[in-house]
């Protein structure tokens, strides 16, 4: 009774792994999908805003050297130059460097100004240090708008040495926009 208990149990698994896949009784597997995404942002531009009067460059103007050395400042919240120590200053077009910024609406950007003791100007052999670079707006994180527009513009300090040699001085600093 046994052995026959036996067959009839193997020949109903066999009967099951044959016959019954066809009537749909077979192991269901199933598969879910998810989706990959990815932003692409625009990139982010910046751009000397060359509707300014000093044609977006940072223009400490005319000065007239002393006898001892002094600074020569422009503050670029205001656009507003002053002066301290020995120079004296010309009536001339001075102002700050403007820049426009570009890039995805709303997206949090941040601009790193150069350091101290890094950029001179220059006509020949003879330079002036510029320091005490400065923004207009925090030099942390700023916001472009919904337009994905932004402007900003940046001052700084000019030491000019006693009996500084007269000419045109020229140089260039960077300015670094960044997405945060």
């Amino acid at each position: 009774m046994k052995k026959r208990q036996a067959e009839w149990k193997t020949i109903i698994v066999i009967w099951c792994l044959t016959v019954m896949p066809d009537f749909g009784c077979q192991a269901r597997a199933e598969s879910y999908e998810a989706l990959a995404t990815a932003t692409i942002a625009v990139g982010i531009t910046e751009t000397k805003d060359t509707q300014n009067p000093t044609g977006g460059d940072l223009a400490f103007g005319t000065i007239i050297p002393g006898s001892a050395s002094g600074t020569v400042t422009i503050v670029p919240s205001t656009a507003a130059r002053s002066y301290s120590g020995s120079v004296q200053l010309v009536s001339s077009i001075s102002g700050p460097a403007a820049f426009t910024v570009s890039g995805s609406p709303n997206s949090s950007y941040s601009v790193t100004l150069p350091d101290d003791g890094h950029i001179t100007i220059s006509n020949g052999s003879n330079t002036m240090e510029v320091n005490n670079f400065t923004i207009s707006r925090s030099s942390g994180s700023s916001t472009l708008g919904i337009d994905g527009l932004a402007s900003f513009r940046v001052g700084g300090k000019l030491e000019v040495d006693a009996n500084q040699p007269p000419g045109n001085y020229t140089g260039t600093f960077a300015v670094t926009v960044a997405y945060q």
